[in-house]
């Protein structure tokens, strides 16, 4: 039959492809139960191969009809449990499946490939029972070593896996099969055509009378993308929330126009935010059309690591989590070839040898997690072993050996820099070159891919017990968030995946916060050194600088960031005078009034901070703008050599935004993950104080009640905050109540219980809302209002009063820290009568003793507070040698131990580990407390035995979790 209906052809390919793409791990689960047959997977199998091959014979596809025909009659085989799937047989259909998916994928080439092999190996199993050793090891060997005899750009598989592997469709059960019958090989001897050049590479068992397949590779690379980009599975639900979306977006262009005609242009702006929510609504709801589940990816690894460990003699088992996470198709089809150089990386590299395994204590059987979830709005793929881990230190020596790094640089780095060593180009530890890996190649291309991709990798790894391997892929490559910039005049796009946090640092600050070490310049954040960066240098566009006193723009002659007087690092002050640069030689000692253009504010310093992977650095820029969500558009071939750009996007008015690729920045401005090291090793005892104190870092919401004070409340506390007029405030027996969501808030002022200014007179006012004692509240404040984090030093005493905990030097002014608690007990105490604060601790007895663990004295003061409040006994301990020392000596007196998690000389990880292997205090609770929990911390807290994780200076919370473990001890 002659192939003439593209149409019906094209279905037929979609549909088989859908067969094929379980049929992999259907066999290997088929292999792994071996006598004990499941029939239901094998029938699945075996339809699978009767459909395509009837429909392999409707289109007159004989090649595809023939060897479908032959691996469906081992299957009714296996299927009536006349045959034993051992490895050697499930090895053979495998292999039919693969060529099944190649011959599929090139179909209009397919009748012209020799398919003998495969057909004799079916038909001898079919025959006999047996599955001939020897050419099913010449075809694994071929499937498992790289296309190219020259090193690849990546070690993946070399059989094509299908650029869209989605869920089986249903398939109509056929009628009455016939007997199955030995399989006559029809497809006539192939013409000889020029070697592909596309070749195996010498495998470990070769055999000289193996034909290779007459294939043409160019055609088939052609066809296939070709094929497999026509079409893709969108749920009708979701098709029919598109129509009613773009219904919606027709009706309100229709009010739009018929606003315009009218020139209501108070009706407007209505019809303007009608317009922003529908399209918003439109946009995520087409982005859905692009998501598909990444089990597409990881479906093909257990065929991987089992062909690999077979070829490796190792044992080893494969755990996939995650599957039905979801990422861009552009993404899924680009994150198979980096996979899969992981994947076997792990399998050559990673695992140990049975027999070694043993030796070493550990369980033959190496064991492989591929994970995938989201995180902070990304997807996390780990991809973990139980192997012997990398050694930093032969990585570094392996470095040095080949020139990449100087024995000074490797002797300045952490072991977490050593490990990234790998990350290099060029760089293996592979004692020999194999079909496998060890070509020198390939992490470091992993991490381009990565980087194109708008990812990230991280390693890590523990001598002895295994290597995680974690990389950060953003949702979608099509339409992202971006940061806008100005440099030069022009504006520039910074997506937000990459995006730390905005840094302004005021004119007068400038000389205080930035310091120059030799030539390169950094700045101090939160006791820890960030280098910098001026985009316009990197750029190569000319600075320039707004004089307030002409009012024009001049250029800067400045050669680095850091004014010149500025005071020097403690790095730079002890150098020897041969040792500074020229510039800083030439650098005048007089000062001249600071009353200059560097005390404007229009010099003040705006830097963006950003990471890639392992790395963090300032970008300077001369002004930030808003954020926005962009569309990426791909750079023409005149600017795809500019390194520093990862695409463009055309932003409201219609000019031309470029979007900046941090991690090539870094490397045109000549700043790698190395450097710095040794000067942030020289400077980490000055910053030591610093780093303390940033461990205590708060999130705080900060506003004002008048003009002249500031005040901060935890962010972790507040609901929402909502914009109010004052006529919205209404007096209702005697009390401040609004509207809100269907009922009536409470509102209260701060100077209704404090001694502080009272609340502004003026229209427009906010409104914080708290939900404490299971009711909403609301605290009446103006503007300015910002979330920040700081670590700045509590002052308990000075201004401490009902309703204000204590006061912080925030951003220069004096900030007071409201204790939205204790404002309201004091206002509402009936609305606390029937909870858990005010219940008696013990009604008969002596009260419970709490033991509290805290190095803060704000910290360790206000929750001892809390507990005496309460009725509750308390013993304190600065740090967790303290705390277990406490432990011993009230050993029969403590209920419940409240901790820090980071403290000196033993954290709260390392002491509640202590504690849980002591069976005198295993039992007793352990409540940690914290200023922000990461996922990673609460995991790990959970993992050692912490029992529950709560905010510092939740007081509603924490009381609460304190006396349900009390009573529960009662109880017990």
């Amino acid at each position: 039959m002659s192939i003439e209906d593209d149409e019906i052809l094209q279905g037929f390919i979609e549909e088989s492809l859908e067969h094929l793409a379980d049929i992999e791990n259907d066999l290997l689960a088929i292999e792994e139960g071996g006598a004990d047959i499941d029939v239901d997977l094998v029938n699945k199998v075996f339809r699978a191969a009767h459909s395509i091959k009837g429909g392999a014979g409707f289109m007159g596809l004989t090649v595809i009809q023939n060897l479908a025909h032959a691996a469906e009659n081992v299957l009714g085989l296996i299927r009536s449990e006349k045959l034993v799937p051992d490895p050697d047989i499930v090895n053979v259909l495998l292999l039919a499946s693969d060529e099944l998916q190649q011959l599929i994928e090139d179909v209009e080439n397919s009748n012209d490939v020799d398919i003998t092999e495969h057909v004799e190996a079916l038909n001898t199993i079919y025959e006999g029972g047996n599955a001939p050793q020897k050419p099913s090891d010449q075809q694994e060997e071929k499937k498992e070593a790289p296309a190219e005899p020259e090193p690849p750009a990546m070690e993946a598989e070399s059989t094509p896996i299908a650029e869209e592997q989605e869920p089986p469709k249903a398939v109509a059960e056929p009628a009455a099969e016939s007997t199955p019958e030995p399989v006559v090989e029809q497809t006539p001897e192939p013409t000889p055509e020029p070697a592909p050049t596309t070749t195996a590479a010498p495998a470990a068992v070769s055999s000289p009378d193996v034909k290779p397949a007459a294939k043409k590779p160019a055609k088939k690379a052609k066809s296939s993308t070709h094929k497999t980009d026509t079409s893709i599975r969108v749920t009708v639900s979701l098709l029919d929330q598109l129509m009613n979306l773009a219904g919606e977006l027709v009706l309100s262009r229709n009010q739009l126009l018929q606003t315009i005609t009218s020139g209501d242009v108070r009706n407007a702006e209505a019809v303007g935010q009608r317009i922003d929510l529908v399209t918003s609504e439109l946009q995520e709801a087409i982005m859905l059309t692009r998501m598909q589940p990444i089990g597409n990816v990881f479906n093909k690894f257990p065929r991987v690591v089992r062909d690999l460990s077979k070829k490796l003699s190792k044992q080893m088992d494969l755990t996939i989590v995650g599957k039905d996470v979801e990422l861009d198709k552009t993404i899924i089809e680009s994150i198979n070839d980096p996979l899969t150089h992981l994947v076997r990386n792990s399998v050559d590299h990673g695992v140990e040898s049975p027999d070694e395994r043993a030796r070493k204590g550990k369980n033959p059987k190496g064991l492989i997690v591929l994970k995938a979830y989201h995180a902070a709005g990304q997807v996390v793929i780990e991809i973990s072993d139980d192997g012997k881990g990398l050694d930093g230190n032969i990585l570094a020596e392996t470095a040095i050996n080949k020139g990449l790094i100087t024995p000074e640089q490797a002797k300045a780095m952490s072991d977490k820099e050593r490990i990234n060593l790998i990350l290099l180009p060029g760089f293996s530890t592979a004692k020999k070159v194999t079909d496998v890996s060890g070509r020198g190649v390939g992490m470091d291309v992993v991490k381009t891919n990565l980087d194109q991709l708008g990812g990230s990798i991280e390693i890590e790894s523990e001598i002895g017990k295994g290597s995680t391997i974690s990389i950060k892929l953003p949702l979608t490559l099509a339409i992202i968030p971006c940061q806008i910039v100005m440099t030069g005049g022009e504006r520039y796009a910074i997506p937000q995946v990459n995006l730390e946090e905005l840094l302004r640092i005021p004119a007068a600050k400038v000389k205080e916060r930035v310091e120059r070490v030799g030539n390169a310049e950094v700045v101090r954040l939160r006791g820890n050194l960030l280098p910098l960066i001026r985009l316009s240098d990197v750029l190569d566009i000319p600075r320039t600088y707004y004089d307030p006193t002409s009012d024009e723009v001049n250029p800067d002659r400045r050669r680095v960031v850091a004014d010149r007087r500025s005071k020097s690092s403690p790095l730079s002050a002890g150098q020897a005078p041969e040792e500074r640069s020229k510039e800083q030689a030439e650098t005048p000692t007089c000062k001249r009034e600071d009353k200059d253009r560097r005390q404007s504010p229009a010099s003040a310093l705006n830097i963006v901070v950003v990471s890639t992977g392992s790395m963090k650095y300032g970008l300077i820029v001369d002004r930030l703008q808003d954020s926005e969500e962009i569309v990426i558009k791909p750079l023409g071939r005149h600017l795809q050599q500019c390194k520093g750009y990862a695409g463009a996007t055309i932003m409201g008015d219609g000019r031309i935004a470029l979007i900046l690729d941090v991690s090539n920045l870094s490397r045109m401005a000549g700043l790698t993950s190395l450097d710095g090291t040794e000067r942030a090793n020289e400077l980490a005892e000055a910053a030591k104080d610093a780093i303390i104190k940033a461990k205590d870092k708060q999130a705080l919401l900060t506003f004002s009640s008048s003009p002249n004070e500031q005040f901060a409340v935890p962010l972790n506390q507040v609901e929402r905050v909502e914009k109010i007029k004052h006529s919205d405030i209404e007096e209702v027996g005697g009390r401040r109540v609004m509207q809100y969501r269907g009922g009536s808030l409470p509102l209260l002022a701060i100077d209704e219980v404090a001694m502080v200014q009272p609340l502004a007179d003026q229209d427009d006012l906010l409104v914080i809302v708290f939900n404490l004692a299971g009711k909403d509240i609301g605290l009446l404040a103006i503007g300015p209002i910002d979330a920040i984090e700081i670590a700045a030093d509590i002052d308990d005493v000075t201004l401490k009063q009902t309703g204000i905990m204590g006061s912080a030097i925030i951003n220069g002014h004096t900030t007071m820290l409201v204790d939205i608690f204790e404002i309201v007990q004091t206002i509402n105490p009936e609305w606390f009568a029937d909870h858990a604060i005010s219940e008696t601790v013990a009604e008969e007895g002596e009260a419970p003793t709490i033991l509290i663990v805290e190095d803060s004295n704000f910290f360790r003061n206000q929750v001892r507070g809390y507990m005496e409040e309460a009725g509750f006994n308390v013993l304190e301990g600065e740090d967790g040698v303290e705390a277990l020392q406490v432990l011993e000596d009230h050993l029969d007196e403590i209920t419940m131990v409240v901790t820090d998690i980071e403290m000196p000389n033993m954290n709260g990880f390392e002491m509640t580990e202590k504690i849980r292997r002591d069976s005198r205090f295993a039992h007793l609770p352990v409540i940690a407390l914290t200023t922000l929990a990461g996922d990673e911390d609460v995991a790990k807290g959970k993992a050692v035995g912490i029992d529950e994780y709560h905010i510092k200076l939740d007081k509603e919370r924490l009381m609460e979790c304190v006396h349900r473990y009390v009573k529960e001890a009662e109880t017990v």
